[in-house]
């Protein structure tokens, strides 16, 4: 691997998660466009589902990352954002 690569050794798990933020922007684009009230009904609770469920994926242990290491890098920095915005749509829209 050249020096700038870097591939992740969990990356199942930030697959899981980029997927889970992707599905909740989705959701999101799709409510804010949106007149119908069943439909906006719909959307959020599917919001809600998929909020819970990145919240879930993020409290996750990571496999690869130590401990001492988790809260001071980038990435464990935006684990804990991507928490913290999670449940905060839970607690919103659940």
């Amino acid at each position: 691997m050249p020096w700038g690569d870097h591939r992740s050794a969990n990356s199942a798990d930030s697959l899981r998660l980029a997927a889970a933020v992707a599905e909740i922007e989705g959701l999101h684009a799709a409510l804010q466009h949106t007149t119908d009230p069943g439909r906006r009904r719909r959307l959020r609770a599917d919001l809600a589902r998929a909020a819970a469920r990145l919240a879930s994926l993020a409290a996750a242990p990571p496999g690869a990352i130590p401990q001492q290491a988790r809260g001071n890098s980038r990435r464990g920095r935006r684990r804990a954002a991507l928490v913290r915005g999670a449940r905060w749509l839970a607690d919103r829209l659940g």
